[in-house]
């Protein structure tokens, strides 16, 4: 079977590719399906891993359909911009269709803010499914009116990667249509052997945007060294600044690291390629998002044998078994989070159970080769259906 396989971006830095890239793999060793990928821009790091990978790599301009809104005059052309961009994409398939091959057999959007995976699949009379890894208003990011009506009727099947996510589309799709599968890592890319370090090392992995909650980390942190007297515990944010966030972000998370005193404390690592070795020198890893679709960095760290601190939202609640693998907090009380900081400094075997017993769910539940499994029997659904 041949997938072409319609990527958002073309960037590597955030969950959504990497976790495409796994899945186009996972899906070509276990069950022989040829993997393509078209991606809206060249010379891009998703390009170089596909080619190295023996995978095929088209490109077209396509549009993304959503925005952030930053409260400036500019948000009035991002509004213009993602009205437009379903209607330009429309008229735009017909000439992309004709730079891909003939022999497509179904095509498979990875994510939610593009439409032209849709239009060309109905253009070929071939399956369409769309993976929706992210979520809309509730974390921030607008979509336009009637949006979900285009993936109501181009979905034939839309894959949603937890409970959270899935409850808050339902409202809008059809159950007939909808399947949840857990999003999956490889294991042996994220499993390792602790190395020992010296002080106390903490972890939050993401963009640097407010919806992963850098700000909250730091408030934390700022009450474990202060009111708790931690003083050799370090903080370390690894993650990029998107080129859609303007830099004020940045420029606040600074200056409150500055009014605290923390700077010798707080690192910015920017992005990060080799988080295996990164994560062997850290004792917890927190995910502070306010609303995450899933969490893939959640369950990388329960690979690597770290407990899990995050919040109690989203995907996140689900990842996490609070007082078992980690613990959870209620978003927006950062005292909380300095709290089971605090637990896990001064009980640090117990840390280390946590981590074991997060491995070995990670192992149970979100591996890679499960998540193939269930998409592909979502593949197989689709074909059955068609033959009838």
């Amino acid at each position: 079977m041949n997938i072409l396989f319609v990527s958002h971006s073309g960037k590597m830095s955030g969950g959504a590719n990497r976790s495409l890239v796994s899945l186009m793999v996972g899906l070509r060793e276990q069950y022989g399906v040829v993997p393509s990928v078209l991606i809206p821009e060249k010379n891009s790091a998703l390009e170089a891993l596909c080619r190295s990978l023996g995978i095929d790599v088209y490109f077209a301009k396509y549009h993304r359909c959503c925005t952030v809104y930053h409260r400036e005059f500019r948000d009035v052309l991002r509004a213009a911009k993602i009205y437009v961009a379903p209607v330009l994409d429309y008229f735009l398939a017909r000439k992309i269709s004709r730079t891909l091959p003939a022999d497509i057999d179904l095509i498979y959007t990875n994510e939610r803010m593009i439409v032209i995976g849709g239009y060309l699949a109905r253009l070929r009379g071939v399956t369409h499914i769309w993976h929706v890894r992210s979520y809309g208003r509730e974390n921030k990011t607008v979509y336009p009116a009637g949006y979900n009506r285009i993936m109501k009727h181009y979905a034939d099947r839309i894959i949603l990667i937890s409970k959270a996510l899935y409850h808050s589309l339902s409202k809008y799709m059809p159950a007939a249509k909808m399947r949840l599968v857990y999003n999956g890592v490889r294991l042996e890319d994220y499993a390792l052997q602790k190395k020992t370090h010296t002080g106390y090392r903490l972890l939050l992995t993401g963009r640097i945007v407010p919806q992963k909650g850098q700000d909250e980390a730091v408030r934390a942190f700022e009450i474990l060294t202060h009111h708790w007297g931690v003083g050799d515990a370090e903080l370390f944010f690894a993650g990029e600044i998107p080129d859609y966030e303007d830099r004020k972000y940045i420029t606040k998370l600074k200056q409150q690291i500055h009014a605290c005193g923390l700077e010798q404390h707080v690192h910015f690592l920017g992005e990060v390629t080799d988080m295996r070795a990164l994560r062997a020198c850290m004792d917890v890893e927190l995910v502070c998002s306010w609303c995450e679709a899933f969490g893939r960095v959640t369950v990388e760290a329960m690979c690597a044998g770290l407990p899990v601190i995050g919040t109690d939202s989203g995907g996140t609640a689900e990842l996490i078994l609070d007082g078992q693998t980690g613990y959870l907090y209620p978003h927006g009380a950062p005292d909380v989070l300095a709290e089971r900081i605090y637990f896990f400094y001064c009980h640090r075997e117990t840390a280390q159970q946590m981590g074991a017993c997060g491995l070995a769910r990670a192992k149970q539940h979100f591996s890679m080769e499960r998540t193939c499994a269930c998409v592909y029997q979502v593949i197989q659904e689709l074909l059955e259906e068609e033959a009838c």
